[in-house]
Formats: C-alpha cells, sequence, structure tokens
C-alpha cells in the first residue's frame, strides 16, 4: 500500500486499527516500526503519530524502552464495551422507528436473509460481511452521524477474535433470528420491542460467557 493509498482509504490510525480488528494484527503481537512502515508505506514519524493515537485510545499498549503491542483480549473489558455498545444503539430505537422507509424495510429483510443463509452454509467471513451490511443499513435511519460514529467505534474495539470465540452455532442462529424481529419491531413501530431485542442481541455476544 503507497503513502497515497493510505490518504485515499483513511488515516493511518484507521489502517493499523482495522488490522487489529480483523485479527491481521493479533492479540499479544508486538507492533516493531520497522514492520509496519513496510506494511504500510509510511514514515517513521507518521507511524509514531498514529501508534500514540491508538495508545491514547486504549487500542494499543505501550512500554517504554520496548515499544507498542496490541493487548490480550479481557473478557471484562469486553463485556464493558458491548454493554456500552448496547446502551447507545438503544437510545437510537426512537429515531430509527421515526426514519425508516419501505425501500430500507425491504433491504434489511434481504439483508437478514443474506445473512440467515450464511449462518447454514457461509464462512467465517462471509458471516461477517453479511452481519455487518445489515446493521450498516439499518443505521442508515439514524440521522445523527455522532451516535453513527459512536456504535461503529464500539464495535471496532472488541477484536474479531473474541467475537468468533463466541459464536456458537446457537449464538448465529439466534442472531439471525433477531434480525427478522428487529425489523419486525421497526415495521410495527414497536421501541420497546426493539430495544427488548437489541439489548440481548448486542450482549449475547459477551466473550467468554455461555449460551444465551
Amino acid at each position: 500500500m503507497s503513502t497515497s493509498a493510505v490518504r485515499e482509504s483513511g488515516s493511518l490510525a484507521e489502517l493499523i486499527e482495522a488490522d487489529i480488528y480483523s485479527g491481521a494484527l493479533a492479540p499479544g503481537m508486538w507492533l516493531k516500526q520497522i514492520d509496519l512502515e513496510q506494511r504500510y508505506k509510511c514514515a517513521r514519524l507518521a507511524l509514531r503519530h498514529a501508534l500514540e493515537q491508538l495508545h491514547s485510545r486504549k487500542v494499543v499498549q505501550h512500554i517504554p524502552n520496548r515499544g507498542y503491542y496490541v493487548p490480550p483480549i479481557d473478557s471484562e473489558h469486553v463485556h464493558n464495551i458491548l454493554r456500552a455498545r448496547a446502551l447507545v444503539e438503544m437510545s437510537v430505537v426512537e429515531e430509527l422507528i421515526q426514519n425508516i422507509t419501505d425501500e430500507s424495510l425491504a433491504r434489511l429483510s434481504y439483508l437478514a436473509s443474506v445473512f440467515a443463509e450464511t449462518v447454514k452454509t457461509g464462512t467465517v467471513l462471509e458471516q461477517d460481511s453479511a452481519n455487518h451490511a445489515f446493521h450498516r443499513e439499518l443505521l442508515k435511519s439514524c440521522r445523527n452521524s455522532v451516535m453513527v460514529e459512536i456504535i461503529w467505534d464500539l464495535r471496532m474495539r472488541v477484536p474479531l477474535a473474541a467475537q468468533r470465540a463466541s459464536n456458537t452455532p446457537a449464538k448465529l442462529e439466534r442472531s439471525a433470528r433477531d434480525h427478522f424481529e428487529m425489523i419486525e419491531a421497526l415495521r410495527t413501530k414497536d421501541a420497546d420491542r426493539l430495544r427488548m431485542i437489541t439489548e440481548r442481541h448486542v450482549s449475547q455476544y459477551h466473550f467468554g460467557s455461555g449460551d444465551r
């Protein structure tokens, strides 16, 4: 990736964070600057600034005289992130119901079906992609861009490795059913039901917890 490509596709910090989220930079991995410079084709000063940004947000950890590393998965920290995400998503339910359109409902129904199919026959990557597509469409009905950014930021703070470790077949099937129940709650404008489903949907992925 060239320096210009870094600028075009997002900030360097965002790219490193995306690789941490995807597992390309795994929990416990030391982030050697020379390796990252080669990986992202960036200058050392830019890399240090990006790592400092990520450290300030606790995405990476720093030990003086040793460097930066991707922190191991902490189940309590993941639980706190998921609880925060559930509260934020529940807070925008009224806005989703107010702004949802028939076109978006139809799109959500299609995407829910796609995810349900990937649960049966798809790969992990296909499941991740289909799930994100559903939630991206859902959040289009939230006009508060700051709230949407916060929700996606919280999602990115839980590495896929942690989410996948929690994704038993029973939870994936429950997640697929939740999508359809969310659509029905939106269709009937049932805010209380949508809040309940949203809380359950997010909280069931508590890393290290049993099936719900």
